[in-house]
């Protein structure tokens, strides 16, 4: 058991904001800027940079049409064992896993199997769900678009992160069941941030209740339905829901920045986010992945038009879809998702104006500001590919 009952200043910079920090004008500037004229030189220079400002481990991958553009990999995978990060090394990718949580949701919508106007309590009668304000309003599209108004368990006042992560008590590698985690949303202990649909806040709990919904409109685990829609017929074999089931030759150690300080965070289990952010994938895999939804192998036209329908979001720059955002830069306009969790942060976005499509991984949680000066560093440099 590891205790971190100190780690106060933990809450802010562990939280799943999964879009990328609003900082990053001023991130980018204070980034070290490569000098190289070789374009391959320049991207390795910029990932060098973001190990030099505290990163432990990085890969990249970049794939411009069907040519993989830069399929590489720097620093550690484990600093205590000094292994070397390679680019087939598996990440923990937070909140990136909420896309594959939309797509299972908007595949059962492609079949005939539910509605996005569909409301929770339609499909969810467990009394914990019952206990959470407004699920007899609250529709399927609300939960994905972050638009429901309901309670984040992961916010910065929920007691969630002292039962799991800083009280005398809090055992990291708890296993944590889905209605343990939908209990503190519970009426009686908080209410809702709004009614469904007036306003958006971010709310993992929603892609709780929607993981929960999967399982019950499929008829099988999450797990099984994941494997069976997306892995298996896009060949994703190095993809897993780590939160409930083992991964083989497991993953690279997860390091998070604590009090300025990089602590070793491997042990903290992923059932504490589930289908929200549990997953682990490589550069590749989520390359494919990205490249295959947008370019309509997963789900029929209009559902993915619904899915890229976009309103306006709690952060600046960023607009909200159904388990996706678009993020505007002055590099143009991005479509993904992004995850920043414990001990790590993933960036798996799609330029559509330049063909590119860029996934940087990294086992360092708590600098996102780092991650997103190279992240943007990245984008400078692949102009001159």
């Amino acid at each position: 058991m590891q205790r971190v009952s100190n780690l106060i200043p933990f809450l802010t910079i562990f939280a799943l904001v999964t879009f990328a920090s609003s900082s990053i004008v001023t991130a980018q500037a204070n980034a070290a800027t490569p000098v190289s004229e070789s374009p391959i030189a320049r991207i390795d220079e910029v990932l060098q940079a973001g190990l030099d400002r505290g990163l432990v481990g990085v890969a990249l991958r970049v794939e411009r049409g069907d040519e993989v553009v830069y399929d590489r990999a720097a620093g550690l995978a484990s600093i205590e064992h000094a292994v070397p990060a390679t680019p087939e090394d598996r990440f923990r990718v937070a909140s990136v896993t909420k896309t594959f949580t939309a797509v299972l949701i908007l595949q059962m919508v492609d079949d005939g199997v539910l509605s996005l106007d569909d409301t929770v309590s339609e499909w969810l009668d467990d009394p914990v769900v019952a206990r959470i304000p407004n699920v007899d309003r609250i529709m399927i599209r609300q939960l994905l678009n972050h638009t429901s108004g309901v309670y984040n368990y992961f916010d910065d006042d929920s007691p969630f992160w002292q039962d799991a992560y800083f009280g005398p008590g809090a055992d990291w590698t708890r296993i944590w069941t889905p209605q343990e985690l939908l209990a503190y949303a519970d009426g009686s202990r908080h209410d809702p941030y709004f009614a469904p649909g007036e306003s958006s806040r971010y709310s993992n709990t929603g892609y709780v209740l929607l993981g929960l919904i999967i399982e019950k409109a499929g008829g099988q685990s999450f797990t099984e339905q994941l494997q069976a829609r997306i892995l298996d017929p896009l060949g994703l074999a190095n993809t897993f829901i780590a939160a409930t089931e083992p991964v083989p030759s497991g993953t690279v150690d997860a390091y998070h920045l604590i009090e300025g300080e990089i602590v070793n965070v491997s042990t903290i289990h992923l059932s504490a986010l589930w289908t929200a952010g549990g997953m682990v994938s490589t550069t590749q895999d989520l390359a494919r992945f990205i490249d295959a939804l947008l370019g309509g192998e997963l789900l029929q036209p209009a559902t993915l038009e619904e899915m890229l329908t976009f309103v306006p979001f709690e952060r600046p720059g960023f607009e909200a879809g159904l388990g996706a955002a678009r993020w505007q830069t002055p590099a143009g306009e991005f479509i993904g998702h992004g995850g920043d969790g414990p001990g790590s942060t993933a960036r798996m976005y799609r330029l559509a104006d330049a063909d590119l499509t860029v996934v940087l991984l990294t086992n360092t949680g708590g600098d996102e500001d780092t991650v997103d000066a190279v992240y943007m560093q990245l984008i400078e440099a692949l102009n001159f590919i």
